[in-house]
């Protein structure tokens, strides 16, 4: 209105007073237009104010002030979006006591008296009270002096300066905080407080407190914490079934302290899920740069490029320590040049899992159980991380060589056999067979499991799953004994109709290590994997490559069955299930006087280029012919005595060349 009006008064004089009479008509329709709907509303008292101030602009002669000034005088006549410390009395003369005046501005805030944000002044503001910040409230100074590594009471800074025994800003509430100051524990003699504060030693600098209650979304941003030798400089910390999570902690410099920042819960309470983007740990006198300790939840704490750079630390620059506890910390600079070797910068407790550690490791090295914490991934001149070998321990994870009539698949024990089985063609991975379970309306679990006892020493993590298909809910879920002997079980198939994987990751036991999938109901199954370690799961993988592999272990060969022609076939035409092994166990059905011209010579039977097979004959009378498709040594028949061998090679044709027999 204001820009509309000043706009007009730059035309001719006839045409503003025209333009004014207009406005004046339009403002007068819109009082009546609006005192209507109020008063529909019932709101009488909103419609005199509106109409009082409509009509002071009306009246007003200012319509060619610069804008600048018109949003001046309007900013004064609006109530402030800012509580000003200021107003409370306080001085920031580094003698008089404010911490009073500031707490009475926290207050006013918190019991909105005036706006959310309590605006703090330059200056050094002495407490001997710690300063609570009320929930939903912000303390904002004027940042922290030109110096990050000390402070230099110059630039405008403001210092909250703490002479007292406990912790100098205490955040007890959600969606509160700190920006743009500095907080330090005083050392001098001043004013009130001479002969004091250098023999007072804080319990700590910032700590976010919950106790009973859930403190979530509080934040420090652009905060110096300064001098606290006597105890931690920032503290998140849960207490009596307290919680304190979503904190957003951004750019804090901690500087000079026993503890830089510790995380901590009791046994009924957690700390989890709180973030911390940049910022640094530095100075001397330092026992822990971070210390992050249970016995409660403490976990799922994330830091983003923080610099941890101490020359010393009399324990450890990050300590982390209980079952529940870790860490999530990328790229992270460590320093800490005064260390020996002998003492590690990083000790990861033997009880704490799953933490996750990269960047630059400038000095002496970590002490972690690697193989618990595969996301330690620093890697230097001094320490590395290790990852687990994503080996699939199931045997037979094809599900290859089915035999239907004994209920036999290599490789697996199937517990609870009344459910029907059968093995289809491969579906989502290649050479991978699917087997379909008819459930059978058992009333128990089927159980699919490996048929020897899984275990690595190394290694205390273990993850497998399967791909599964069905349309019954909660048809297949993967279980396994947990580290504490328990079965505990994952998520079931949704029954959707559709492939799922069906897996998990945990610490198993190792002193009966169980692992299965559980099947209420009818499903298909295709590549199940097991990895020790904590890696994801690798279904379907090929693990020798195509550019050779070394064994130094056994090499074991899968085994199949070899079955004479169908009725409707020639009988010298013999055809082996491809992919189902090397090693042919001949059936001769009960007549072992049979004879054997030609091996899978069609062209989609053929076996590719080098494959070996042996033939196996546990009886004596069947004829393997030398001829243009099977060329024996010395062009001469191979016939079979009881436990008789004979070893083929082939060129991917139709035609095999013996290299070995045993009759």
């Amino acid at each position: 209105f204001f820009l509309q009006c000043k706009h007009q008064r730059r035309r001719k004089s006839g045409t503003a007073m025209k333009m004014n009479i207009i406005t004046s008509i339009a403002v007068t329709v819109a009082i009546a237009a609006i005192s209507a709907a109020l008063y529909i509303s019932h709101q009488s008292e909103k419609i005199a104010t509106l109409s009082r101030q409509l009509s002071e602009v009306l009246e007003r002669d200012d319509f060619d002030a610069p804008l600048s000034t018109l949003s001046a005088r309007r900013a004064q006549e609006l109530p402030s979006a800012f509580t000003y410390a200021s107003d409370f009395g306080v001085v920031g003369d580094s003698m008089a006591n404010d911490g009073p005046a500031i707490q009475a501005a926290l207050d006013s805030a918190g019991m909105d008296e005036t706006g959310g944000t309590v605006i703090l002044p330059q200056g050094v503001f002495i407490t001997t009270q710690p300063i609570i910040i009320p929930p939903g409230v912000t303390l904002q100074g004027q940042g922290y002096g030109s110096s990050p590594l000390a402070i230099k009471f110059d630039s405008g800074g403001s210092t909250i300066a703490y002479c007292g025994t406990g912790h100098a800003v205490k955040i007890n509430g959600s969606s509160s905080g700190l920006r743009d100051l500095a907080v330090y524990d005083w050392p001098y003699n001043h004013g009130d407080f001479d002969g004091g504060c250098p023999d007072i030693k804080a319990a700590g600098g910032v700590l976010i407190q919950a106790e009973g209650t859930t403190v979530e979304s509080t934040f420090l941003q652009n905060v110096f914490i300064y001098f606290f030798v006597g105890g931690q400089a920032l503290t998140l910390s849960a207490i009596n079934q307290g919680g304190v999570a979503y904190s957003n902690i951004q750019n804090v410099r901690l500087r000079h302290a026993m503890t830089g920042l510790k995380l901590e819960a009791d046994e009924t309470s957690f700390v989890n899920t709180n973030t911390f983007v940049g910022g640094a740990i530095s100075g001397g006198d330092f026992h822990y740069g971070l210390h992050a300790t249970g016995p409660g939840d403490c976990n799922d704490n994330k830091f983003y490029g923080l610099g941890i750079g101490m020359y010393d630390s009399e324990v450890a620059h990050v300590y982390v320590t209980g079952s529940t506890t870790n860490v999530k910390m990328e790229n992270i600079r460590f320093e800490a040049k005064d260390k020996d070797m002998s003492r590690p910068i990083v000790i990861i407790d033997d009880s704490s899992y799953g933490n996750v550690i990269n960047g630059i490791l400038g000095h002496t090295h970590i002490k972690a159980d690697m193989n618990r914490n595969p996301g330690i991934d620093t890697m230097s001149q001094k320490s590395v991380g290790l990852d687990p070998a994503p080996l699939n321990q199931f045997w037979n994870a094809a599900f290859k060589g089915w035999d239907g009539p004994n209920r036999i698949m290599p490789g697996w024990s199937l517990q609870h056999s009344q459910a029907e089985l059968m093995v289809f063609e491969p579906d989502l991975y290649p050479d991978h067979n699917v087997i379909s379970i008819d459930y059978l309306n058992y009333g128990g679990a089927f159980k699919l499991m490996s048929d020897q006892t899984l275990k690595v020493e190394g290694h205390d993590f273990v993850t497998f799953g399967v791909y599964a298909k069905s349309s019954v809910p909660g048809s297949i879920s993967a279980a396994m004994r947990y580290t504490s002997g328990s079965i505990i079980s994952s998520a079931p198939h949704s029954g959707n109709g559709e492939w799922e994987f069906i897996g998990m990751s945990a610490l198993y036991s190792k002193t009966a290590p169980y692992f299965y999938f559980s099947i209420t109901g009818d499903v298909q199954l295709t590549a199940p994997t097991l990895t020790f370690g904590q890696t994801p799961a690798t279904p379907g993988a090929s693990l020798m490559s195509s550019s050779g592999a070394r064994m130094s272990g056994t090499f074991t060969l899968g085994g199949a069955i070899g079955y004479p022609p169908s009725e409707d076939s020639s009988p010298y035409f013999w055809v082996l299930p491809k992919n189902e092994g090397n090693v042919f166990m001949m059936d001769m059905v009960g007549d072992p006087v049979r004879h054997i011209h030609r091996l899978n010579h069609s062209g989609a039977d053929r076996f590719p280029k080098g494959t070996v097979i042996t033939l196996v004959f546990e009886e004596s009378g069947t004829r393997v012919k030398h001829s243009a498709y099977i060329k024996l040594k010395n062009n001469q028949d191979f016939v079979s005595v009881t436990q008789s061998s004979l070893t083929l090679v082939t060129k991917g044709s139709a035609t095999w060349y013996e290299v070995s027999r045993n009759n």
